[in-house]
């Protein structure tokens, strides 16, 4: 080694002078370039590692909005997002974005030299910077960490971000944050949304042609648009598609094919996949006065697969029911932790696209006699002694209800709708509960008095007035389904009802106060639980593996079929349906809680219990149900009733049918309408 050095320094010497102080410069401005380059090389670098690389799923001071279990739905702001995966985008919109884009994205390590390059010889040959040669990865970083302005510093930044965005992530990864991260105009982020806004339809169903006319306007979508500008829109389309016969993706007689043809447009102004859930989110995220980007990501209780499931659900639902409906008939979902008051499930209507207003949260209808067990929990509450009290069972004059008018006699129209043969004795209030009796719950009423149950019952969390007549106890007075569905969580939860139900989980709420006693809940929910034993719930039961579940359950239906329900739940959940119009409108000659508003319930309840509800336990719990069902049976299995004398007086006093006993055998009373 020695020798070797000593032989260099000879051969050195023996160079001439001026050859030797111009290696010995160029030496030293080695030296001095190769500190100069570590210097900003880790200047960069450390730069770089200050960002926050979550930040390139989330816009600059954007919040995102995840499911409960991490699955982002979309931007608490206005932002239109419509968050796509690999598998969701088609392999020729991913071909045509890597081939306008960045075609060497997978082999590059976040910059492309070449690319550099050439946008280098552009930018010193136009005196100024003209071209950028970003990749992909690059592309990735400016937008999410708001690189603005064109400059060398936030270039090199750019560069540095991208080498640690490609160190941390996949390629993968880095593709669908860009997919979902690039404007494409009109208020559009990502592939998702640019695809239903432009051509009204979901990413996976594009076509190669829409696929190109997408990639064309990633560089300035706004004048490029398809919509504003279709001309400069086709001639970037066709680029893309030549560039991607140049990559090898496509064939040349496929590119002419697609030249061919124009570009269909078909705006969709509403765009949104997960609008119920989406817009129900920022609305609570605006309520709580939060501010975008403060903090950056919240979660909410909803699960993205069960709203897609409900989606399908409702619809198919509907168009069974009604198949031939053009008055829009509508239905909502609402599924409540009864504990925390979360909101678990939620569909607002049919299609958000044709109508963005949410029942579920913000619709008010008449419960009918779906509202029954709330009456019933209220008064044994008010007064325990009428439990087991016994109450006339015989027709009532429509006077003391006025339903429908003034005139005539009470309908009895329970869940079913089915004519009535009253015993002309004695009925109990858990057996007029199960047979939903409008004329013992009216007389019950009266019993406890009108204005202390209104204002018990008004402590539920009932935010609409209750009609100050009789018809309040038969669910005549408007009122708001989510309140509804958190008033029958007091009946599973021993009588208190959940806290404030919500869809964010940063949300929190103080514990409710008792509104029923535990006994009379309990009462009510037992009486629930044999009523889900009823021959026309059957089937839609046993079809979901609910069947014979110790499940309370209620359905009820409004005096003109106007509206439908199926309220039921088991310790750890209460799930509500409401069938029926926006307007006044009645669903069907025969609709029933039964037929409109069950099977969709059913459907329901074991999506979210996995078919795996958690019953009560009540053996000998259930109230003594009379031998003979309550309602008139079909002539041929009708069983005769002797007529029994009442036990007390009608509590209303003076009762003209006091007298009067209905044979089963006789027609049924006239219902006032």
């Amino acid at each position: 080694m020695k020798l070797f050095l000593h032989k260099l320094r000879d051969r050195w010497r023996r160079l001439p002078t001026w050859l030797r102080r111009l290696g010995g410069t160029c030496a030293i401005v080695f030296i001095v370039g190769l500190i100069a380059f570590g210097i900003v090389w880790q200047h960069y670098a450390s730069l770089a590692a200050t960002y926050d690389m979550k930040a390139l799923a989330r816009g600059e001071n954007e919040t995102l909005i995840v499911d409960v279990r991490g699955e982002l739905i979309g931007s608490a702001s206005d932002i239109e997002r419509e968050p796509v995966t690999l598998k969701d985008v088609p392999p020729h919109l991913i071909q045509a974005i890597i081939a306008t884009e960045d075609a060497r994205f997978y082999s590059h390590p976040g910059y492309d030299l070449i690319g550099l390059t050439r946008a280098a010889v552009t930018n010193f040959t136009s005196r100024g910077i003209r071209q950028g040669g970003s990749t992909i990865t690059q592309q990735l970083a400016r937008n999410a960490f708001g690189l603005q302005g064109r400059s060398y510093e936030r270039k090199l930044t750019e560069i540095f971000l991208a080498m640690r965005t490609e160190r941390e992530h996949t390629k993968d990864q880095i593709l669908t944050d860009y997919l979902n991260r690039i404007y494409l105009g009109h208020g559009c982020i990502g592939v998702g949304a640019a695809a239903r806004c432009y051509f009204g339809k979901d990413v996976r169903d594009i076509t190669l042609i829409e696929a190109a006319t997408l990639a064309g306007i990633i560089k300035a979508p706004v004048a490029f648009s398809p919509i504003t500008q279709p001309k400069l829109a086709r001639q970037k389309r066709d680029l893309t598609l030549k560039r991607m016969v140049e990559t090898g993706v496509i064939t040349a007689a496929e590119a002419a094919a697609a030249i061919d043809q124009p570009i269909v447009v078909r705006h969709d102004k509403t765009r949104v996949r997960t609008g119920y859930m989406l817009a129900a989110a920022r609305s609570e995220f605006q309520r709580m006065g939060l501010k975008p980007g403060t903090p950056p990501t919240m979660s909410m209780t909803l699960r993205l697969d069960w709203q897609q499931r409900l989606d399908d659900m409702m619809r198919q639902h509907l168009d069974k029911l009604a198949p031939k409906d053009n008055n829009g008939l509508q239905g909502a979902v609402v599924v409540l932790d009864n504990h925390s008051g979360a909101i678990l499930a939620m569909q607002g209507g049919r299609d958000f696209t044709t109508s963005p207003f949410n029942r579920a949260l913000e619709g008010v209808r008449p419960p009918g006699t779906a509202f029954l067990p709330l009456v019933y929990a209220t008064a044994l509450t008010l007064q325990p002694d009428v439990t087991d009290a016994p109450m006339i069972d015989g027709p009532l004059d429509n006077k003391q209800a006025m339903i429908g008018g003034l005139v005539g006699t009470l309908g009895e129209w329970g869940a079913d709708g089915e004519p009535v043969t009253y015993t002309g004795g004695t009925i109990t209030p858990m057996q007029a509960l199960l047979e939903s009796r409008t004329a013992a719950t009216v007389r019950l009423g009266y019993q406890v008095g009108l204005d202390p149950l209104r204002t018990a019952i008004t402590r539920c969390g009932f935010s609409t007035p209750l009609r100050t007549e009789a018809a309040f106890t038969l669910g005549l007075s408007n009122v708001r389904l989510i309140e509804l569905a958190r008033a029958f969580t007091a009946i599973a939860n021993d009588g208190r009802p959940c806290p404030a139900p919500h869809l964010l989980l940063s949300s929190s709420s103080a514990r409710s106060e008792e509104v029923f006693t535990p006994a009379a809940a309990s009462h009510v929910r037992n009486t629930m639980i044999s009523g889900m034993t009823r021959p026309e719930y059957r089937k839609p039961l046993v079809e979901h593996k609910l069947a014979q579940k110790s499940i309370a359950g209620f359905g009820g239906i409004t005096y003109d079929r106007t509206d439908a329900w199926f309220i039921g739940a088991d310790r750890g959940l209460t799930c509500l349906v409401w069938i029926g119009h926006d307007k006044d409108i009645p669903i069907s000659a025969k609709a029933t809680a039964a037929t409109a508003a069950l099977p969709l319930w059913a459907a329901v309840f074991e999506m979210v219990t996995a078919g795996q509800p958690k019953g009560w336990d009540v053996k000998g719990g259930l109230p003594k149900l009379l031998a003979v069902p309550l309602r008139a049976l079909p002539v041929e299995e009708e069983i005769r009733v002797p007529a029994i004398a009442p036990a007390a007086p009608v509590v209303l006093g003076h009762d003209p049918y006091q007298t009067q006993t209905a044979a089963p055998s006789a027609a049924p009373p006239s219902v006032a309408r």
